[in-house]
């Protein structure tokens, strides 16, 4: 049986998300380091929940999921799942993000399609082909972050609303809500930002639609009635998505309300931009340097959303500009804070959007000169040509033979698994978080704070865990504050006292970098 151009299309998309995924799973995910802050608070999450499961005990999986507020918990969830399949650790981890990856890009494709007509297939290579080397959609689909389901759940239900609005189906838009509403589980912000978009979008269609009705219904049409009826099928999406609004915060309303305030318009892991030209301004610079893997093409991407002229050509990709420029909208007009990975979540529209523009002009150029379509498009393209090693290293970045996964599996081996463990280690990628993760089999660790802790009150340890970092170490630039400096200082009086003695220590030359384990001096 011959195959038509979409799956040949859709052979090739899938071909090369699992050859980009197979690379990027071996040199950014197995040889991965040891988590940061955010990364390893969601591993941990997912982990309790993950132990709740196997030993039944559903109390504690309604508390363990509750108390999940400043990052709600559907993410958990999956990756409990994932724990629960394939272990819980670094990897199983952060393959939750990689696969959420993969359905993202193969989304793109199949959205394109829909969207562009007889050329849609051509649009969705191209777009499949940016997603897969973008540094910023490589780096979330390797890493243990709410990003990559943030994305997916977007251009999810972009696909199920133009999905819907074809077939018709009033149980359709059902799926469509109950999408659109896990948003709010997910991430303040992301719902923040993805209701409001496909409200717009809805409402946009339910104006004509209700004029149009109203002018049937006068004339006597007889299917005026069912006609009004499909036009408000939409408007269960909205009752839907406020069911699932109120659901989450008829529980902790007003520390629910202070987290949404403070998450989105506060903090949300941004900075405060100084400036109303520095605001307006500060995602067109991320899309043009962070979204695509050379700063031309970014720069194509963001004229691409300058060229609306295209929706006359491909009328349905009126939808995703709306989408993205009603994010673009909220991000820049009333949140105060920025930061990259905010605008994440629209990156594959942008990629579609981006894709169809090159590909209509590209089917222009070619039917007045067709020789001279391909050479243009060699032009257009011949700068990106130059950040071609950025790609490369998106798919194979630089690696250490040892990191400080390393270093806390030293810890793990060598202390026993009933002993108390005490330290003060507060990197980036070593911090509290992430040795309550590695070290969560251990019966006792005290993440302690000798600000306000005592020194006296940290000499019940059976094990003190600490690191010494030579000058030109690669983690020099992870140290957060002088805890660390306090903690070894800490340490050294108490071992030049002959309080505490060193039970083992282990050199990483290759990262500069000395682990040390402490023991109590027995008297």
């Amino acid at each position: 049986m011959k195959l038509s151009l979409f799956w040949k299309g859709f052979i090739f998309v899938l071909a090369a998300v699992i050859l980009v995924g197979g690379v990027v799973f071996a040199n950014r995910i197995l040889a991965g380091d040891a988590f940061t802050k955010e990364e390893a608070q969601h591993a941990l999450y997912g982990y309790w929940l993950a132990r709740d499961i196997q030993t039944l005990n559903l109390s504690a999986f309604c508390y363990d999921t509750q108390r999940q507020m400043v990052w709600p918990f559907l993410h958990s969830w999956l990756l409990s799942i994932f724990f629960l399949i394939f272990g819980t650790s670094y990897v199983s981890a952060r393959l939750l993000s990689l696969f959420l990856f993969f359905g993202t890009v193969i989304l793109i494709y199949l959205l394109s399609d829909k969207l562009c007509d007889e050329k849609g297939w051509k649009v969705g290579i191209v777009a499949s082909l940016m997603a897969l080397t973008s540094p910023m959609m490589i780096r979330f689909a390797t890493e243990n972050m709410i990003e990559a389901l943030g994305a997916f759940l977007f251009i999810a239900a972009a696909y199920l609303y133009m999905h819907s609005e074809e077939r018709k189906i009033t149980i359709e838009y059902l799926f469509l809500a109950v999408l659109i509403g896990l948003s709010i589980y997910t991430s303040y912000l992301y719902a923040y930002l993805l209701i409001p978009a496909f409200l717009v979008m809805t409402l946009v269609k339910l104006g004509p639609l209700t004029r149009e009705a109203v002018r049937l219904k006068k004339l006597g049409e007889e299917h005026a009635v069912h006609f009004i009826w499909w036009s408000y099928r939409k408007a269960i999406v909205l009752g839907v998505i406020l069911v699932f609004c109120g659901l989450w915060f008829s529980v902790s309303f007003s520390r629910k309300v202070s987290l949404l305030i403070t998450s989105i318009f506060r903090s949300s892991g941004g900075v405060v931009v100084p400036g109303i030209w520095q605001n307006l301004f500060y995602y067109p610079k991320v899309i043009i340097s962070q979204v695509s893997f050379s700063p031309w093409l970014g720069a194509l991407v963001l004229a691409s959303l300058l060229l609306p002229n295209i929706i006359f050509h491909y009328k349905q990709l009126k939808r995703v500009y709306s989408y993205v420029l009603t994010v673009i909208l909220l991000l820049t007009l009333t949140i105060s804070v920025k930061a990259p990975q905010m605008i994440f979540i629209i990156v594959p529209l942008l990629f579609i959007i981006a894709a169809a523009v090159l590909v209509y002009l590209f089917e222009v150029i070619r039917q007045n000169n067709p020789r001279g379509a391909l050479a243009f498009l060699l032009i257009l393209l011949l700068p990106a040509a130059v950040s071609l090693p950025q790609a490369y290293a998106a798919w194979f970045p630089e690696r250490q033979p040892q990191n400080l996964v390393n270093v806390m599996e030293f810890f793990e081996l060598q202390v026993p698994l009933d002993a108390s463990i005490k330290t003060e280690l507060n990197l980036v990628r070593l911090g509290p978080e992430t040795i309550r993760f590695h070290l969560r089999k251990h019966k006792d660790v005290l993440l302690s704070d000798l600000s306000i802790i005592d020194g006296e009150m940290l000499d019940n340890a059976a094990y003190y865990l600490t690191i010494e970092l030579d000058p030109g170490s690669i983690y020099q630039k992870d140290v957060q504050d002088d805890s660390l400096l306090r903690w070894n200082d800490w340490l050294m009086v108490k071992q030049m006292n002959e309080e505490i003695t060193l039970y083992s220590s282990r050199r990483f030359n290759s990262i500069d970098l000395t682990a040390k384990i402490y023991k109590p001096v027995l008297k």
